[in-house]
């Protein structure tokens, strides 16, 4: 899961998957007609500028990346550039293995006595420096990551590497990991992404000034081994200097860099050993801007910088101008859901949060249709569970392609009716038959209470604004009363712990959602929707979902959309509309930028300038 900064109008939170297929009754984001000029012949090197916007920007380059620094502009504008994981997900407008990408071929599975074995066999690629990247390499990586698993953005307890019980080494391409139980390939891919080579031939030291060794074997120097790498990473002042960051396997260089804007240029490695355009860009370069309007104005600037900005969505009415200008116009649809948690566990709203048909009624006062055409300009799509829909891909089953719970205010207030509450419109519904009987408020929902909680939302934004604006009237008409504070984005995202208090929180939307990048295989929500999970900050539990996410693991695409629809039906967070990352305006003479990337991958080493 990694944090977006705030998208470039509203933003994706946070994670990719083997597919192809497709489904139906999507909301799309609109095409825009575009006036470019086409232009034909192929100019060979140059520099392109990319639209850093406002927020988070770089502050880690050591692939082995923490979960507070698990950003998108650390690992796929920065770390991704120049270390490559072993598997590729991502590519031009699809999600899924990219087998060009990758740094392995693709494994082969072999399942005996209740145990899965992969085998994987690298390709030759080479480090800059000239040495080959080989399983050592690998091994490397794999006993650092064991040593400090609780520093890695994508560990959960029983997870990788927790679940592997033999790493060989079968020679310097090839190498075989056996895991406890016989799961399925699409699900072994969740964890074989999280392996990333990086360079032990130059790395594998406790010391700037210290010998290169083997400390990696043992516990204790995988972990000075990791300080030592850990502090230079926090040391931005000396990207572009320290030798550790010198020998890269990626195909970019970082040759510049500005801690206090994250301002980077990038030169092409000229030893990449994996696919890219072998006329294109000779240089790329991060721009960072202080706002949103300030990058829209260079944006229109004769002579702007940009080559690949974005456009606000406050300035869609002046669309038009901006392909004047030279660009083409495209949404940045990306892998992910947009969702609000609830508190399971707060002593007051938490019981009645638990309640089935409580969720259901809130569901049917999200009017997500109107959201993606009034609030993000049609530039989102709607949600009706855990698989994201964009792009078309095998995980998205029928049913959730269908929306259980239309936007039906009456429909929600019946529901509250039949189950023992009074509705009053407007005003604060009280429930009036506590109890568990079918026609009852339900267990833990005590006589009189009271049908009112507050939603911390992102502060910031103008569009989250106004969905939380939406949702207080939507919600008011069934007699739900929905408070609104707000603060930064960073403060609301950290409240979302679990908690159990009386001061704690109760709905939270940080303006973002759930996305399955930038390595993951197999959409699977164990780390979210799983009892006691990592990022359950909510405290959702259900015996039925523990046990379909354990067959996940096991079974195959039947077993995933048996997941997936029974936590469409059961609602463990309040689905939401997921906006596009941004929308990307690309001036008209770069080409190979367009379709982007809905793992947030960016791949400059494939972009040329027309002449």
């Amino acid at each position: 899961m990694t944090l977006t900064p705030k998208k470039r109008m509203t933003a994706a939170f946070l994670a990719s998957a083997s597919l192809i297929a497709a489904c139906s009754l999507i909301m799309s984001s609109p095409t825009t007609a575009q006036t470019h000029v086409t232009l034909t012949s192929h100019a060979s090197g140059g520099t392109a500028s990319f639209a850093l916007p406002p927020g988070d920007f770089e502050n880690w380059i050591f692939p082995l990346c923490p979960p507070v620094d698990a950003t998108t502009p650390n690992q796929n504008f920065l770390e991704m550039l120049l270390y490559r994981p072993l598997y590729w997900f991502g590519g031009q407008g699809k999600a899924g293995l990219n087998e060009s990408e990758s740094i392995a071929q693709v494994p082969t599975f072999v399942t005996a006595k209740g145990r899965t074995t992969a085998t994987i066999t690298l390709k030759h690629y080479v480090w800059s420096d000239g040495k080959p990247v080989t399983t050592r390499d690998v091994e490397f990586w794999y006993n650092l990551l064991r040593a400090e698993k609780t520093n890695w953005w994508d560990y959960s307890v029983g997870s990788f590497p927790d679940d592997v019980v033999a790493f060989k080494v079968n020679g310097p391409y090839s190498l075989s990991i056996t895991f406890n139980a016989a799961f399925s390939g699409a699900y072994l891919y969740n964890q074989l992404a999280q392996l990333i080579p990086i360079p032990q031939h130059s790395w594998d030291r406790e010391s700037a000034t210290g010998p290169i060794g083997n400390y990696d074997t043992t516990t204790a120097g995988a972990k000075a081994v990791y300080n030592f790498l850990a502090a230079a990473s926090k040391d931005l002042s000396t990207y572009t200097t320290n030798p550790l960051w010198k020998v890269v396997d990626g195909p970019w260089h970082l040759v510049a860099f500005v801690p206090s804007s994250g301002a980077a240029t990038y030169d092409r490695n000229p030893s990449f050993s994996g696919p890219a355009a072998k006329s294109g860009l000779t240089q790329f370069n991060l721009v960072p801007f202080t706002s949103d309007a300030a990058e829209f104005v260079d944006l229109l600037s004769p002579g702007s910088s940009i080559d690949y900005g974005y456009v606000p969505y406050s300035d869609l009415p002046v669309l038009s101008r901006v392909e004047s200008a030279g660009y083409k116009i495209a949404p940045w649809s990306i892998f992910a859901f947009n969702y609000i948690p609830l508190n399971f566990n707060q002593p007051v709203i938490g019981p009645i949060f638990r309640q089935l048909y409580v969720r259901q009624a809130l569901q049917h006062l999200i009017d997500e249709s109107a959201i993606v055409k009034a609030i993000f300009h049609g530039y989102g799509t709607i949600g009706y569970g855990p698989v994201p829909s964009t792009p078309m891909n095998e995980y998205v089953s029928s049913q959730e392609s269908k929306d259980p719970y239309p936007y039906n205010p009456t429909a929600a207030a019946s529901l509250l009716r039949s189950h023992g509450w009074t509705v009053r419109p407007n005003g604060v519904s009280s429930c009036a038959k506590p109890g568990s009987g079918a026609n009852e408020c339900g267990p833990g929902v005590a006589a009189g209470a009271l049908f009112k909680f507050t939603l911390l939302y992102a502060s910031g934004d103008p569009e989250v604004n106004e969905e939380a604006i939406a949702l207080q009237t939507a919600f008011a008409t069934a007699g739900i009363k929905l408070s609104l504070t707000s603060g930064p984005q960073g403060t609301v995202s950290s409240e979302w712990v679990p908690c159990s208090k009386s001061s704690c929180w109760e709905a939270l939307f940080w303006s973002n959602g759930w996305g399955y990048y930038p390595s993951y295989a197999e959409p699977n929500g164990d780390v979210i929707f799983a009892t006691n999970a990592p990022a359950n900050g909510g405290g959702y539990s259900n015996a039925k979902m523990d046990a379909l996410l354990n067959a996940v693991h096991t079974g195959g695409l039947s077993a995933f959309y048996n997941y997936e629809n029974y936590a469409s039906q059961q609602v463990p967070v309040l689905w939401m509309a997921e906006p596009d990352y941004l929308i990307s305006a690309v001036k008209d003479s770069l080409a190979g930028a367009l379709p982007a990337d809905p793992l947030l991958n960016l791949y400059p080493e494939d972009w040329y300038f027309r002449g």
